[in-house]
């Protein structure tokens, strides 16, 4: 009986033994990446998986900050983050984000020229840019009549429906608007101007429907017909709701680019590369921009997309429109700090 149950006991071990490495293997081949709504069709991923063996689990942010605080707090088992570009300042400077092994980026050299030379990762040391986009308004035609002339901000802060008005929860980028929209520096830093924007934000806010950085399911049901809202939904909605339209306001709007980053936690930076790489190869960054509607910095990815597209100024903003946009940069400690304290009063 002793030798029975010694047997068995040795069957117990051999298979928890194999099970355990099995998990190990799994876990191994696993890569967690923190994005952004609408940027990755299912088919994109299964076909990565399919042709590496490494499995992909998204998990999804709606602000720079929220990924910020996320990281900051030791958030384990990110594996890719994609910080838009002001945050990736913040990153590099707090340590946050490993150096990218150039080595393992063999379709780098794809990436457009231009963006090896932006203020907030020269080189792309850090980095390597995904999406280029724009913030701007989307508008329910059939609902809200579009004034004549060039829409201004003044249709999301004086808006004719405002109870079925969004603005984007999103601090940076609510600041930036008023901004613009009083004809001000974008990335102010002055403690009296943020009071000032302040106060104008909290007024919309009591006029409003509601703060959300994903209004397409909103806009689509009717609930909200004027929305702040960032290129890639606006764009994307328009596919199969022609009546919900994005608009770049007249006196300018942000131009951002979200990246490609490797936190400095991450366990599994030859897998990270691995990833980056295959999406910076052209066929699959074309495959993945198609399904999404995205506008790539891929210049061979580009090239290969029909002309009416390559000359959409919704996806490419034309060289004149690009003189009114600005990035939205790192601000100093004491304007960060006070337009911090101002969001969460705001927010409260």
């Amino acid at each position: 009986m002793k030798r029975v149950l010694l047997l068995v006991g040795f069957i117990v071990l051999a298979l928890s033994t194999v099970i355990y490495f099995r998990n190990q293997e799994d876990s191994s081949k696993v890569l967690r990446v923190v994005t952004w709504s609408g940027y990755f069709p299912d088919s994109t991923l299964a076909d990565f998986t399919k042709k590496t063996g490494i499995k992909v689990e998204l998990s999804y942010i709606s602000s720079n900050e929220e990924l910020l605080a996320k990281i900051k707090a030791g958030a384990r088992g990110f594996d890719i983050i994609q910080p838009s570009d002001y945050m990736i300042e913040q990153m590099t400077r707090l340590n946050l984000l490993q150096p990218l092994d150039k080595k393992l980026l063999t379709h780098l050299n794809h990436i457009e020229d231009y963006y090896f030379h932006l203020s907030y990762d020269p080189g792309l040391k850090f980095t390597v840019p995904f999406v280029r986009g724009t913030t701007g308004i989307l508008v329910n035609t059939e609902k809200v009549k579009i004034p004549t002339g060039e829409i201004t901000w003044d249709l999301l802060f004086n808006s004719p429906d405002p109870r079925h008005t969004s603005l984007l929860d999103d601090m940076r980028e609510v600041f930036s608007a008023v901004l613009y929209w009083q004809g001000k520096d974008p990335n102010s830093e002055d403690p009296q101007t943020l009071e000032q924007v302040a106060q104008q934000i909290s007024k919309a806010k009591g006029q409003i429907a509601l703060f959300s950085s994903e209004p397409q399911t909103l806009l689509m049901r009717g609930d909200v017909t004027i929305a702040h809202a960032f290129s890639t939904h606006g764009i994307q909605i328009a596919v199969d709701y022609p009546h919900i339209k994005y608009f770049l306001p007249k006196k300018g709007n942000s131009v951002w680019t979200d990246n490609f980053a490797v936190p400095a936690g991450s366990q599994k930076t030859q897998l990270a590369h691995q990833f980056i790489n295959y999406f910076l190869d052209p066929d699959n960054a074309l495959s993945l921009v198609q399904a999404n509607r995205l506008a790539t910095p891929n210049r061979s990815a580009k090239a290969r997309l029909p002309l009416g597209v390559q000359k959409d100024v919704l996806l490419y903003p034309s060289d004149q429109q690009l003189k009114q946009m600005s990035f939205l940069h790192l601000l100093d400690d004491n304007g960060l700090s006070s337009m911090i304290r101002l969001w969460t009063e705001i927010k409260s």
